[in-house]
């Protein structure tokens, strides 16, 4: 969850739209729609945390559709945010500043994913495998467009296999939640979980990155070019396009093709079988049966969930894109507070944790929701769900008018300039993408 623009740097011309000052004016080199679909994932995730379950034990539809989708968008956002804040360096051919601003802003975010991990609570934090996916895309940063999108389909279409085939001798589904410095205790096992076998295994996750890495670079060309509308609802259509085929596709895989039929035969599922098939994963899919490989469920990081999930990233980006190229300046200060909010998601994410693991430890392993259930409410449910969402508008104003990057924010930031400082630029050489 990067910031996309560096404090006091210049960009290009801005468009109708984009951010505006305390006059009104815009902010030049702020893109306001990648800011409303960050707020978006951001209160998506926050509903994934904090109304997982009703009262009666049921799941809300809220939390059913948004499974996988508000973290998978973080993810296509944290690729954009990689081109946005390195542009500068890549136009001036400084690819060793720009692959160390890279890694510095994902250490940052990893010493900050395990710092939140000694945070009890039920949440899985993110933060340090996004740090890890920010190593990867280093030595992809000078790839083309093409390259990309092939490297991307292939991996996507190759690693659930591979993940499958390394998780099968061990018999391990999902062993790594939330990584904290606790971890380090046991070195292999945490990188193994952060890899393969994690809540958001790295390896799975990093497809997510390289496609937000491609629609960053088109982003900054459409703008360029004043084509920024065409470009929203390509990505828009793309993105129905690409989510709905993987659909189609794992449905009839599942049922004209024998997919449920044979996990039931496997597994001794019977009529469960349809269950594990689609419920809700925990990074990664169950190993007795290849055809588990063809599930849709979010979190399964199958092939059907990456390109389910990226389409469903794509269409949020195109139509918040579309819709912030159309604001007036009336409404844009109306907007003020999600904008504010999706312009500084890392340090609102870090209370939302924060709070929620505090409420969960004092309720529940305090035992205080055993004799008090009436306080459910306060753990998992819409009312909760509104009053995070209401803070994270409330930090977003503040932080809107004041027109300052959050702590955090800027934490990264400067992580990752201070380590593109270490590049000798006249050293930095080499054709880019």
């Amino acid at each position: 969850m990067s910031s996309p623009s560096m404090p006091g740097s210049p960009g290009p011309s801005p468009q109708r739209g984009e951010r505006r000052g305390r006059e009104g004016s815009p902010r030049a080199g702020r893109i306001t729609g990648l800011d409303l679909a960050r707020f978006l994932a951001l209160i998506g995730m926050m509903a994934t945390h904090v109304w997982v379950t009703n009262a009666d034990g049921s799941t809300p539809d809220l939390a059913a559709f948004l499974g996988g989708k508000a973290a998978a968008l973080f993810a296509v956002l944290a690729g954009i945010g990689v081109v946005l804040t390195t542009r500068h360096q890549r136009e001036r051919k400084a690819f060793g500043a720009a692959a160390l601003n890279v890694f510095g802003r994902g250490l940052a975010l990893i010493v900050i994913g395990m710092t939140l991990g000694l945070v009890p609570g039920p949440i899985a934090v993110i933060l340090v495998y996004y740090g890890l996916v920010f190593w990867l895309l280093v030595p992809l940063l000078r790839l083309s467009n093409l390259s990309l999108l092939m490297v991307a389909t292939a991996w996507a279409g190759l690693w659930p296999f591979l993940s499958m085939l390394l998780r099968a001798p061990l018999n391990v589904v999902s062993e790594l939640g939330t990584p904290s410095w606790v971890d380090l205790a046991h070195p292999l096992e945490l990188l193994r979980g952060l890899l393969v076998t994690g809540t958001y295994p790295v390896l799975t996750w990093v497809v997510y990155a390289i496609v937000g890495v491609v629609v960053g670079r088109m982003l900054l060309v459409a703008r360029q070019r004043g084509s920024m509308l065409r470009l929203s609802f390509g990505l828009a259509g793309v993105g129905a396009i690409l989510a709905l085929v993987a659909l189609g596709v794992s449905l009839l895989l599942a049922g004209p093709f024998g997919g449920l039929s044979s996990i039931s035969a496997s597994t001794g599922a019977g009529d469960r079988a349809a269950d594990l098939f689609y419920s809700t994963a925990f990074g990664t899919t169950p190993t007795e049966s290849s055809w588990f490989l063809a599930s849709p469920a979010p979190h399964s990081g199958t092939t059907f969930d990456l390109a389910i999930t990226a389409g469903t990233s794509l269409i949020t980006i195109g139509l918040c894109l579309a819709l912030c190229l159309h604001l007036s300046a009336r409404m844009h200060r109306v907007l003020g507070p999600a904008l504010g909010a999706g312009a500084t998601p890392l340090t609102i994410y870090a209370l939302h944790v924060i709070i929620a693991g505090s409420t969960y430890t004092a309720l529940v392993s305090g035992g205080q929701l055993a004799e008090q259930p009436e306080l459910f409410w306060l753990v998992s449910s819409a009312a909760i769900w509104l009053i995070h969402v209401a803070g994270a508008l409330v930090i977003g104003a503040f932080f809107f008018w004041w027109q300052r990057r959050g702590p955090l924010e800027a934490g990264v930031t400067w992580t990752g300039q201070w380590f593109a400082s270490l590049a000798a630029t006249g050293r930095d050489t080499g054709g880019g993408a």
